[in-house]
């Protein structure tokens, strides 16, 4: 909740019940004492461009069939840059799926069937929701490196690993890269920590945040990464990793039969964009914990560092096959 408020409420009529959620977004709260007011500029921005997203989703987002959904928006309170949305009582979904994935490991095939299950219908959703709202567009990546050479080097300044120099190095030499894409209306939200499923395995997705028009492979690299980083914060991390890569390969095949061919170039840069965008955001939490710089420092080298170096370096070694 560093960066929003949020609470539910339950409102008693006369014969009827009305569970709705609340939503107060806030830029940053990080460094800062929490308080909905003063409400900034920013603040209702981010509220604005989220409204403005639930909307275009309850409009064009086709999946019930598939049991995927989005919260419905019931309204707005401006005067406390509140966003309201029906409540949905459900489990987070990267629980439900941290465990499923914990229980194939120990041989019950039938919980890795499931999440591979869940995963691909989400796929499915997303590709179908694509789909719908494409137009051909020509991905330029000289465009795209000003930021990557930001990441790479605030990254390699603060850990002064190699691997940020080396794909920054890659990354300029292949400076007049073009190739074909589709462009679509890209959610800034899409996380897999904003998944919620029921009982009957229906999920319900929360927080879109900003619609962007951009490749949709922004898209499913933002979804995988939060999929890859499914034990993140746990200590299983350090044992079990990267969860199944069946069910990331699911959500993929799904995606792809219900949108326009794959484009593996762009969805290897996609990854590595969001990859080091990760390990930058990861680096930037635990410095503004209040811990021992000790502690720090050893939380970077054993958790963070090795978990974010074997992404880029596998990474890194796809591109540079496809660019030969």
């Amino acid at each position: 909740n560093s960066f929003s408020f949020t609470f539910s409420v339950e409102v008693r009529l006369p014969g009827s019940r009305r569970n709705v959620f609340v939503k107060i977004p806030k830029v940053d709260m990080r460094c800062t004492t929490a308080s909905i007011f003063p409400i900034t500029k920013q603040d209702r921005e981010m509220a604005r461009e989220e409204e403005s997203s639930l909307r275009l989703l309850g409009r064009k987002w086709q999946a019930d069939d598939l049991d995927v959904y989005w919260v419905n928006l019931c309204g707005v309170l401006p005067e406390y840059n509140a966003l309201v949305t029906e409540r949905i009582f459900a489990h987070e979904a990267f629980v439900v799926f941290r465990r499923l994935d914990l229980r194939r490991r120990l041989g019950f095939a039938r919980d890795g069937k499931r999440l591979q299950s869940s995963m691909a219908r989400l796929g499915a959703a997303l590709g179908r929701y694509h789909q719908a709202n494409c137009r051909s567009s020509v991905f330029s990546l000289s465009e795209a490196l000003p930021k990557l050479e930001f990441y790479c080097r605030e990254i390699a300044a603060s850990t002064g690993s190699v691997w940020p120099e080396r794909v920054l190095w890659k990354l300029q030499s292949m400076g007049d890269m073009e190739v074909a894409g589709i462009e679509v209306p890209t959610l800034k939200g899409i996380d897999i920590r904003n998944v919620l499923i029921d009982g009957q395995d229906r999920l319900y997705l929360l927080d879109p945040g900003r619609t962007k028009i951009t490749h949709r492979e922004a898209d499913l690299a933002r979804f995988i990464m939060t999929y890859r980083i499914l034990y993140w914060g746990s200590k299983l991390l350090l044992l079990v990793r990267e969860p199944d890569p069946k069910a990331e390969a699911a959500f993929l095949e799904s995606y792809y039969s219900h949108s326009q061919p794959s484009c593996p170039q762009l969805l290897n840069f996609f990854l590595l964009k969001e990859q080091l965008k990760h390990w930058h955001a990861a680096l930037d939490s635990l410095n503004l914990r209040k811990w021992p710089y000790p502690l720090k420092h050893m939380v970077a080298k054993v958790y963070v560092n090795p978990f974010y170096t074997r992404q880029i370096a596998a990474q890194f070694k796809l591109i540079v096959k496809w660019n030969k």
